[in-house]
């Protein structure tokens, strides 16, 4: 059973491209995904150069990539607009960043599964990211939900947000790799961006930054790992996405001028490449513990 590595690319980190030169149109911005053959384009509901779905839809019917919706979901009434723009553009996934912040995880459990069945129903796979404010802000709470979160109910892997937000060491705790564990058993997919505790988005190549590069590279090979690993054990040969999603500016980090330090287009593609290494690192390891398993 082979799986695939479906890359994407968010259109929010097409934004303010190329570097140092005039923005590529929104035609521009697809055309160079297709050149580059990503699998898919992502659209955040919530970016400022969001495309009307109906445009973005013609301009989709002529190129071979696949979608996904982001949404930021405060009500039911956010999850209508986000299918409905899903169904227009023809999404068959949608990553939620949930802005509910009831104290009762009964409640918010209660609106996650409502969220769930009801994007399932349309068609939709729904996950949720580990986002900094909302529902998954903090990292233990995330995973004392995920306790009472029906099985079906995964996440979106951004840990960017919870190395900037809860400032974890480049040599995490035991206490917080338990935590990561948790996480990764209900990983569905990863996002690529590296962050340091001080910073949520890092230009990559910097030798100060050299080892938190390779800490993320190491989490999105085990991430991959257990989602193979439950592949497996479901007998599915449903495809993994990998999302690069280098924001532009105010997370891109600029000069004094406001010029952002590197070419986020040229670090996407290293991204890119780092997951695909990735993938391929976790399917040896989950091929090498499933064909022990058979082999007893």
């Amino acid at each position: 059973m082979s799986i695939r590595l479906e890359i994407f690319q968010s259109l929010w980190a097409m934004e303010d491209l190329p570097w140092r030169g005039a923005p590529w149109t929104l035609e521009q911005q697809l055309d160079q995904l297709v050149g580059e053959n990503f699998d898919g384009v992502a659209v955040d509901l919530g970016a400022r150069g969001k495309p009307d779905a109906d445009v973005l839809a013609s301009l989709l019917r002529d190129r071979p990539l696949q979608t996904a919706v982001f949404a930021f979901l405060r009500d039911d009434s956010d999850l209508d607009a986000a299918l409905r723009y899903a169904e227009t553009i023809g999404a068959d996934r949608m990553v939620v960043c949930g802005c509910v912040f009831d104290p009762d995880d009964v409640k918010v459990v209660e609106t996650v599964h409502r969220w769930h069945r009801r994007s399932s129903a349309a068609g939709v796979a729904m996950q949720l990211e580990t986002h900094r404010n909302t529902l998954t802000d903090d990292m233990r709470r995330t995973t004392r939900l995920l306790q009472d979160l029906d099985d079906d109910v995964n996440l979106a892997i951004d840990l960017s947000h919870y190395v900037a937000g809860s400032e974890i060491p480049v040599t995490p705790t035991p206490e917080i790799e338990q935590h990561l564990e948790a996480l990764f058993a209900r990983a569905e997919s990863v996002q690529g961006r590296i962050a340091t505790r001080c910073q949520v988005q890092i230009p990559l190549g910097f030798p100060q930054h050299r080892e938190w590069e390779e800490l993320f590279t190491g989490w999105w090979t085990r991430a991959f790992t257990a989602v193979l690993e439950r592949r497996a054990r479901e007998a599915s040969d449903a495809p993994v996405m990998f999302c690069t999603e280098l924001g532009t500016t105010p997370y891109a980090i600029t000069d004094r001028d406001g010029i952002e330090l590197s070419d986020r287009w040229a670090d996407a593609l290293t991204l890119r490449d780092r997951a695909v290494a990735a993938f391929a690192e976790a399917t040896d390891h989950t091929t090498t513990i499933t064909s022990r398993g058979a082999s007893r």
